[in-house]
């Protein structure tokens, strides 16, 4: 097959990624070195990266993101308003320009298909041009009062691609679900280690539907130290300012901040465990099958995915959260429902489950761990996913 991917999002541009967690980047270029692999034409529409080498790549006008501009009108405007507009303005105009790149090659017959990866933009250019066109949806669905919720009301129809049954299930209420495909890391790229080390660690965004209060607080609860990673800017933030920080001052919290995946895959596997105690329905988490592929077992809340990725009592426990543990995001209404009988090993709720967990984690094969991934969420079963999607699309 011709296949066009499409991911004009500015982050896929390294200068301006640079100590920010962006998963779909790393997802699109296996996605797209392993359709190479298996021997189709691929055509790439993303910003230039050094990643993106070897590949046939289609990077657009890069000067909407390279450069510093501000606006003409709005004259009694801040300028300094003026400029972050500007900023949103040509992010928004670049995804325009190579998006419109996309469709023309494929009117052109250089590519059958495109493969909208992130933007919403391809669903505009696919209505006016006919090109099939598939989406994949890596965020919840949004509540009615954000623009995202109404974009899928102007596109029920299309085909999506979910991450996730629980994520699949959430957006068919209001979309049209084509299938489910995971997604996958290559294991060759994650160094197993059969030995725990001493640490509980916590990756991601420092926020509290991210539930790094409830990891922290595992962590002095146990007397383990708990080791933080997450993007820099987030450190900034009021909340971990005023609710994280303090922590520090007890010893068992060490924030190392953003890790590349050289440094992120040493600090998995010397991992007692990984803690993931989310407020909000995922719908998957990375970071998990991350841990998992190095060995080092996962701790999590029952929300969203976590039961399609943890195997309880095999790859790390899940835990419910106590009656407090709301969604914390305002972004999404799920609920999820899947397993509230208390069926989890883990009996306790909340921070006293996560507790219960640790001094359990022994009993956890960090070999299963590896193997759990190996079996389920690897590059090559995540592209022989899409190709079905893809061959189904063509036909149609």
């Amino acid at each position: 097959m011709k296949i066009g991917l499409l991911l004009p999002s500015a982050l896929m541009y390294e200068p301006l990624s640079d100590g920010k967690i962006f998963a779909p980047k790393d997802l699109f270029l296996d996605l797209a070195k392993g359709l190479v692999r298996r021997g189709h034409k691929v055509r790439v529409y993303a910003s230039s990266d050094e990643a993106l080498q070897g590949f046939d790549v289609i990077t657009g006008e890069m000067g909407y993101l390279v450069s510093e501009p501000s606006l003409m009108k709005h004259r009694y405007i801040a300028e300094k308003t003026k400029r972050m507009l500007a900023r949103i303005y040509a992010r928004w105009e670049y995804e325009m320009d190579l998006t419109s790149l996309a469709y023309t090659d494929a009117r052109q017959g250089n590519i059958e298909l495109v493969h909208s990866f992130l933007e919403f933009s391809g669903h505009y250019f696919a209505k006016v041009t006919g090109i099939p066109t598939v989406y994949t949806v890596h965020d919840p669905v949004a509540n009615p009062q954000y623009l995202d919720y109404f974009r899928y009301l102007r596109f029920p129809n299309d085909p999506y691609v979910a991450i996730s049954r629980f994520q699949a299930s959430e957006l068919k209420k209001i979309v049209h679900v084509t299938d489910v495909v995971y997604n996958g890391l290559d294991p060759a790229r994650s160094v197993f280690s059969d030995l725990a080390g001493e640490y509980l660690l916590f990756v991601g965004r420092y926020m509290p539907e991210k539930g790094v209060e409830d990891a922290v607080k595992t962590g002095i609860e146990t007397k383990t130290l708990t080791i933080l990673a997450g993007s820099k800017e987030y450190r900034q933030l009021p909340y971990f300012q005023k609710t994280i920080q303090p922590y520090a001052a007890s010893g068992y919290m060490k924030d190392v901040g953003f890790m590349n995946a050289k440094q992120k895959n040493g600090l998995f596997g010397g991992a007692k465990a990984l803690l993931a105690p989310i407020h909000w329905d995922e719908p998957f988490g990375m970071v998990m099958i991350e841990a998992m592929a190095c060995g080092t077992p996962v701790i999590a809340y029952n929300r969203g995915s976590v039961p399609e990725i943890v195997k309880d009592g095999v790859t790390g426990f899940i835990v419910e959260p106590d009656d407090n543990t709301t969604n914390t995001t305002n972004i999404t209404n799920q609920t999820n429902t899947t397993n509230k009988g208390g069926k989890w090993i883990i009996k306790k709720r909340g921070i006293e489950g996560l507790v219960e967990a640790v001094k359990r984690i022994g009993e956890i094969d960090r070999a299963a761990c590896r193997r759990h991934v190996e079996e389920n969420f690897t590059v090559e079963k995540m592209v022989e996913g899409y190709e079905k999607v893809y061959e189904r699309l063509i036909r149609h």
